[in-house]
């Protein structure tokens, strides 16, 4: 995907964080939504994970809560980066809504400066702190180990700022 689209998701997660004050990990998704206003409902039905109608986004309360995270920073990320089509039903990478939808999401739950920061660079290990799936700590996990290597951290003030912002937890943190 075009490193534009990654970067305009990116930059949203960082903003989101900024912008909620969050601070710590994990990230209190109620809190996020109740800033934006928001409203999460649970819904109990065999085929769909999540969706948005109006002002709310649905979910289904049968899932995992660790999987249902992120899926619920997946839908903000389509309201937040003012996605079109909020009804959609296919998920996939080739879609740049999907795409962006995604980075967003992992930029939210697990920022990648401050999983640094921490140590906190082993599946794992994210799984447990940022309270996800193995399986979406694993995807963090793996950027992480790209990130690390080309040590492109704290280039963006905004990144500076959320670094800025969870110093605190940083410094009670470290694995």
């Amino acid at each position: 995907m075009n490193y534009k689209y990654y970067k305009i998701a990116r930059d949203k997660a960082w903003q989101t964080l900024i912008e909620t004050n969050v601070n710590s990990l994990p990230i209190n998704l109620k809190d996020v939504f109740s800033y934006y206003n928001i409203n999460l409902k649970t819904f109990i039905n065999s085929s769909d994970e999540a969706f948005i109608k109006n002002n709310t986004v649905y979910f289904n309360k049968s899932y995992n809560i660790k999987r249902v995270r992120f899926t619920l920073a997946h839908e903000l990320g389509h309201i937040l980066l003012k996605h079109e089509n909020l009804t959609h039903t296919v998920h996939t990478y080739k879609n740049i809504e999907e795409f962006q939808a995604n980075i967003f999401a992992r930029g939210l739950l697990m920022p990648a400066i401050v999983l640094k920061e921490i140590n906190c660079i082993e599946a794992q290990d994210i799984a447990n702190i940022c309270n996800v799936s193995l399986q979406t700590a694993q995807y963090r996990a793996e950027r992480m180990q790209e990130l690390l290597r080309r040590n492109k951290f704290k280039l963006s003030p905004l990144e500076r700022q959320v670094h800025s912002n969870f110093k605190d937890f940083i410094n009670s943190n470290k694995i």
